[in-house]
C-alpha cells in the first residue's frame, strides 16, 4: 500500500491480477477497511474514458434548467435512498445538487430523465453502474475471505438484477464558489457515514474538499473535532472506496464505517465546479444482515434506514436559516450507532438465530415478520419511511 502525503492517510491498493494475488490483496483490503475504513484502488479494470464519459453524462443532466430537473424531485419528507433530483442551498448560493438513481427497476419508475431532457442518460448510467458492480464484486469477495466466509458469500445478496436490489448511485454537482463569501467553516455535506455496504467514489483531479475522520471507534463527538480530519483528494486512475454501516454491522464491527464530509474550498484552493459520482453498493431489501460471530441481532437494510430516521428525527433543512444549517452541520454526526447483543443475562441471544447452512455460516434468507427481538421493534418501517 502507498500513501500520497503525510496528511493523506488513505492508502492506494492495486487489485489487478486478483486470481493470482488474492491472499496479498485480501490482507491489504482488510487492513485498510478495519483500520481506516477508506482506501483507493487501482488496477480495477475501469478505463479512464469510461469514468470521464460518466462524468460528462451526469453533468449533461445536472446542467439543465432547474425547472426541468425539478420534474424528477426527491421526496424531501422521507429519509435517505429516496431517488430523484435534490438541491441544497444557502442564501449566498447553492451548496450542491444531485441525482440519485437505482438500477432500472420499479424503484426508478417515473424518475429517469426522458429522451427529450437528456438523450441516452438512462442507458449510459445503468451501464456504468454495472461496471461499478463488477469492481464491487471483486472487493467484496476478498472481504468474504478475510471474514472467514466463502468467497462468493455476498454475491447472491448483491445481485443487481434482483428487483429488490437497494443499490443506488448519486451524481453530485457542487457549483463554483468564485465571487461568493460562504460562512467560515461551511460544509457542502456535513459529517456522516454511508449507510449501505460499500461506496465507490469517482472524483476529478484538482477538485478537493472530501475529508476523512480517522480513528478506530470514532464517535459522533470525536468526528466534530477538527484535528482528526484528513484530506482524501482525487488520484487520477484510482477509485476511492469506503465501508458503509451495513457492512460494519454485517462484519461484527471488523470493518469500519468512517465519518467523512465535504467542505467549502479554502481561499487558496480551486473554486470552480466540483463533480462526483458515488456508487452505493448494496444488498436486497430482504437480505438478513448478521455477522459470523452474531454480535448484533439480524436486521435488514430498510430497518437500518428506519433506525437512522429515528436517530436524526424530523429535520426540514428547507425551513432552516443559514445559521441554523451551519449549527446543525457542525454539531451533528450520523454514524453506525447500533447496540450489540446483550448476552449477560440468559447466556443466549434474545432473538431467533438466522438459519445456518451446512458449513455453519449464516445463510441469506428473507426477513420474516416477528424475527426481531422486542427491543428492536422500533426499527420496523413506518408508513412515512419509503425505501422503494
Amino acid at each position: 500500500m502507498v500513501c500520497r502525503a503525510d496528511d493523506d492517510i488513505v492508502p492506494i491498493i492495486d487489485i489487478a491480477n486478483m486470481e493470482t494475488r488474492r491472499p496479498e490483496i485480501t490482507q491489504q483490503l482488510m487492513t485498510a477497511a478495519s483500520e481506516i475504513g477508506f482506501f483507493r484502488v487501482k488496477g480495477h479494470g475501469m478505463s479512464l474514458d469510461d469514468i470521464n464519459a460518466a462524468h460528462a453524462m451526469s453533468l449533461k443532466f445536472l446542467q439543465l434548467p432547474d425547472e426541468v430537473k425539478s420534474s424528477l424531485p426527491m421526496n424531501k419528507e422521507n429519509f435517505a435512498y429516496i431517488l430523484g433530483w435534490y438541491e441544497e442551498n444557502l442564501t449566498v448560493g447553492r451548496l450542491r445538487e444531485g441525482m440519485l438513481m437505482g438500477y432500472d427497476n420499479k424503484r426508478m419508475k417515473g424518475l429517469w430523465p426522458t429522451k427529450d431532457m437528456c438523450e441516452g442518460y438512462r442507458e449510459h448510467m445503468v451501464a456504468f453502474m454495472r461496471k461499478c458492480h463488477a469492481v464491487t464484486e471483486r472487493i467484496m469477495s476478498c472481504f468474504a475471505v478475510g471474514l472467514g466466509l466463502e468467497q462468493d458469500f455476498f454475491k447472491e445478496a448483491m445481485n443487481p438484477d434482483d428487483p429488490d436490489n437497494q443499490t443506488a448511485m448519486y451524481c453530485n454537482k457542487y457549483p463554483s464558489t468564485k465571487g461568493k463569501q460562504f460562512p467560515e467553516g461551511a460544509l457542502r455535506i456535513y459529517a456522516h457515514t454511508d449507510f449501505e455496504l460499500l461506496t465507490l467514489l469517482f472524483t476529478r483531479p484538482g477538485e478537493l474538499g472530501l475529508e476523512v475522520c480517522a480513528g478506530k471507534g470514532t464517535s459522533a463527538k470525536e468526528a466534530m473535532t477538527s484535528g482528526m480530519w484528513h484530506p482524501c483528494d482525487p488520484v487520477e486512475g484510482t477509485i476511492t472506496v469506503n465501508v458503509g454501516d451495513a457492512l460494519q454491522y454485517w462484519s461484527d464491527d471488523r470493518l469500519k464505517s468512517t465519518f467523512h464530509r465535504v467542505r467549502v474550498p479554502r481561499e487558496h484552493e480551486y473554486k470552480g465546479d466540483r463533480h462526483s459520482i458515488a456508487y452505493f453498493a448494496n444488498c436486497t431489501g430482504s437480505t438478513v444482515l448478521q455477522g459470523p460471530q452474531k454480535k448484533y441481532p439480524p436486521i435488514t437494510f430498510p430497518e437500518i434506514l428506519a433506525e437512522k430516521r429515528r436517530q436524526v428525527g424530523d429535520v426540514n433543512r428547507d425551513e432552516m436559516t443559514d445559521e441554523e444549517k451551519m449549527a446543525f452541520d457542525l454539531n451533528n454526526a450520523l454514524g453506525p450507532e447500533m447496540q450489540p447483543v446483550d448476552m449477560t443475562h440468559s447466556g443466549k441471544p434474545e432473538f431467533e438465530v438466522v438459519e445456518s447452512c451446512e458449513s455453519g455460516k449464516p445463510k441469506i434468507q428473507p426477513m420474516v415478520k416477528g424475527k426481531l427481538s422486542p427491543d428492536l421493534e422500533h426499527l420496523r418501517l413506518q408508513p412515512s419511511v419509503s425505501v422503494i
